[in-house]
């Protein structure tokens, strides 16, 4: 199955909703002449990052508002589109790091809440418990949130859930830009996989996002990255590929899974 992938980059404004929408709006515009078939936008996109205690204003409820004009955008896209959403879970009241995947006809597929938090996030973001993978009609898509691409059992458990292709919409800052592109590549490769990481860009405060999106084979490739001249990558990639390869990086088979715990736990992972 061919199909072509895009990610994007952009610089938020931190609480203004409409202007970022507006933003994903112009840049899917863009990236249209490509004519891509999902096109994933970062961690946070809608809101801006660096929020802190006021992610809790800013958090909807999905569906909603926001996430209504995702959908529109996509329609008009004609494509899949995944965004990092600051969701509100309107039973519990709890507020979640999340992504939203929509379809080319603005139905919402699916809604991914992020495990791993990362400093700040831990104290006002409650922590997703599962890394679920949505059906598409070009496959399997699974996605992680920024701090997930960082675990290699996040892709893995993707991976073995079925994904053929992993979207990481990310806000990775400084000083990361010497791991990111050795995480992207290691969790393609070892999974066998494609996999498209989409980071922000910009600066908020002292925080610097550096961008580095990227696209990335299972054959330990990047091929395609964005730049500052043009802040998108977007190429056609064979999910057959990985089908092909699988004899030659048969890790997912060949993984003694018994010799695993079921329940291993991270060192330290209740300490907040």
């Amino acid at each position: 199955m061919k199909l072509t992938v895009a990610v994007a980059e952009m610089d938020c404004r931190m609480g203004n909703v409409r202007a970022n929408l507006e933003t994903i709006r112009n840049i899917a515009a863009k990236i249209s002449k490509d004519h891509p078939d999902i096109i994933c936008f970062p961690e946070l996109a809608t809101t801006g990052y660096s929020l802190n205690r006021r992610w809790k204003s800013y958090a909807e409820q999905i569906p909603g508002q926001t996430s209504e004009e995702l959908s529109k955008i996509a329609t008009e896209l004609g494509a899949y589109l995944i965004s990092g959403v600051d969701e509100l879970d309107q039973k519990t009241g709890e507020i979640y790091d999340s992504a939203v995947l929509i379809s080319p006809n603005g139905r919402i597929i699916g809604v991914y809440r992020k495990v791993h938090l990362w400093d700040k996030e831990r104290k006002y973001f409650s922590r997703g418990s599962d890394f679920p993978v949505f059906e598409t009609r070009f496959g399997k898509v699974g996605l992680g949130i920024c701090y997930d691409i960082e675990f290699p059992e996040s892709s893995r458990v993707l991976a073995s859930r079925g994904a053929d292709i992993l979207f990481f919409p990310s806000a990775e800052m400084s000083p990361m830009e010497s791991y990111i592109d050795t995480y992207a590549l290691s969790r393609a490769s070892e999974n066998c996989c494609f996999l498209a990481f989409s980071n922000r860009i910009g600066t908020e405060g002292k925080t610097h996002f550096f961008g580095q999106s990227q696209i990335v084979s299972p054959e330990c490739k990047v091929i395609a990255k964005a730049t500052k001249a043009r802040p998108w990558a977007v190429v056609e990639i064979d999910l057959g590929i990985s089908k092909k390869l699988a004899p030659k990086l048969p890790y997912l088979s060949h993984l003694v899974r018994e010799a695993y715990s079921p329940d291993v736990k991270t060192v330290n992972s209740a300490k907040k």
